[in-house]
């Protein structure tokens, strides 16, 4: 079995034709305003994050493209007293400025609606769609920009991931354009909508999304929450953990959201644990994916309750990410040899839909002590079924397995502290177990912790504004 490399950041850094040592462009690159965080942030399930800015300098020349279009999709108040997000358009000949305007307005509701991410602080935000049109339908694949593209959007190899700006510095002027030279329109948070509809995406200085019906509006709430924010991730296997959603073990007693928290007179570490974490990005035309791992229940003997053994965690969940596998029936999925109906994990409306999607399995019973086996495999129909764009891959895998009643609290609303394990086996917390879209993409609303946090950055971000004005109109 041949697996598919997910990037390091070093061949990121080789991705954005990074010149010079590539040392320099490993996690220990830096942010020039944010000492603490690196200039790529790159995880093998999510899109990664790029700040441009600090990798390329930019003396501030180049012009903004020509022929912009303003349209303004949601205004709430005065540019001075909002924060400005602004759609760009990539990849949109000039017949598909409709679709353009439609595809920003689709997503701007989706965030603003009274229940959706960011419907909380709708009265603070403005927002923009701006068309420029490219010669060219799409985005580029395989490290190749399309023809005549607006700002240049690329994905570096086929798969259904990152999704990259070879034209950086004309968007950052398109951006300040809006911002700085013009009365109308604004931007304070510039976000490039590439025309392709599967799955993809960047963060970073640049929030980029396509116009995936179904994913598109995950990444853009997931991505915007770390520019807007800003916090580190709640996913495990990560290593940016930092901001209002996450603390130290050691601070358990005197957590960041203390006074968030459900049972305040009595915190504890929720008892959880991951025995398993894989990232193949695996083409199953090419054969069987399985892999073997120890349930955390063979470390620790059963406890006798009233006269019956009880794991030590008797409950688990199984999540995977797949793309180009469009009916539950394509791919067959076993558990220690047991078959696993995915029928639940599809929903209705993403059956048929070859874009990148996301499975949850809750294991009722656990697992049992020992060694167990995940295999995934096509089935014969799943064979036979024309191969989406990136091939039909399983793209994530983990196990998770939660603790027994009185050490694991999987109540909804519960906030409490939550472990998250880190690539490197660092353990931080943070606030639910997987009610916020920082940790679950798909989960449609911040947790309580994070949209209180978003709501006061906003505000913060808003006075600075005002500040800076003043400054500007002083003598």
């Amino acid at each position: 079995m041949v697996l598919a490399p997910w990037p390091s950041v070093t061949t990121l850094a080789l991705i954005l034709g990074l010149v010079g040592s590539v040392r320099s462009f490993t996690h220990d690159a830096q942010h020039p305003l944010r000492p603490d965080l690196p200039a790529i942030n790159d995880h093998p399930s999510y899109p990664p994050r790029v700040d441009y800015a600090a990798l390329y300098h930019d003396d501030g020349t180049t012009p903004p493209p020509d022929r912009m279009v303003l349209h303004p999709l949601h205004i709430s108040g005065p540019e001075q007293e909002r924060v400005s997000l602004t759609f760009f358009a990539d990849g949109y000949v000039a017949e598909e400025e409709g679709k353009f305007v439609a595809d920003a307005q689709a997503l701007t509701d989706d965030i603003v609606s009274p229940g959706g991410a960011m419907g909380h602080v709708s009265r603070l935000l403005n927002i923009y769609a701006v068309f420029v049109p490219s010669n060219t339908s799409g985005v580029g694949t395989y490290d190749k920009s399309l023809p005549g593209a607006a700002f240049g959007l690329y994905r570096p190899g086929p798969e259904l991931r990152g999704v990259y700006v070879r034209h950086h510095k004309r968007a950052r002027a398109a951006c300040r354009y809006w911002r700085e030279e013009v009365k109308e329109g604004g931007c304070d948070q510039p976000i490039l909508l590439g025309n392709d509809p599967l799955y993809g995406g960047l963060g970073g200085e640049f929030t980029v999304i396509t116009a995936s019906a179904l994913n598109g509006p995950l990444v853009l709430r997931h991505e915007l929450g770390h520019s807007l924010i800003p916090v580190g991730e709640e996913y495990e296997g990560g290593f940016a953990y930092f901001g209002a959603n996450s603390d130290k073990v050691a601070h358990v007693g005197d957590l960041k959201w203390k006074s968030f928290l459900t049972l305040p007179e009595d915190v504890r570490v929720e008892d959880a644990k991951v025995p398993s974490q894989e990232y193949p990005w695996y083409n199953l035309t090419e054969g069987p994916y399985n892999i073997t791992f120890q349930s955390s229940n063979s470390a620790l003997k059963p406890v006798v309750s009233h006269g019956s053994n009880e794991s030590p965690y008797p409950t688990a969940l199984l999540r995977l990410s797949l793309s180009s596998i469009p009916q539950p029936g394509h791919i067959n999925l076993t558990l220690n040899s047991r078959h696993i109906d995915l029928s639940a994990a599809f929903p209705k409306s993403w059956v048929g839909s070859k874009d990148r999607r996301w499975v949850e399995v809750p294991l009722e019973n656990g697992l049992p002590a020992g060694e167990n086996v995940v295999d995934v495999r096509l089935t014969q129909e799943g064979a036979e079924e024309q191969e989406g764009e990136g091939g039909k891959m399983i793209t994530s895998l983990e196990i998770m397995e939660y603790g027994r009643e009185g050490r694991f609290n999987e109540s909804l609303g519960f906030i409490g502290a939550f472990p998250t394990y880190s690539m490197d086996g660092r353990v931080t917390l943070r606030p639910t177990n997987e009610e916020c879209l920082m940790r679950k993409v798909n989960h449609p609303t911040f947790c309580p912790v994070c949209a209180a946090a978003l709501e006061q950055s906003l505000l913060g971000k808003i006075e600075r504004k005002n500040k800076n004005q003043g400054a500007k109109q002083e003598p």
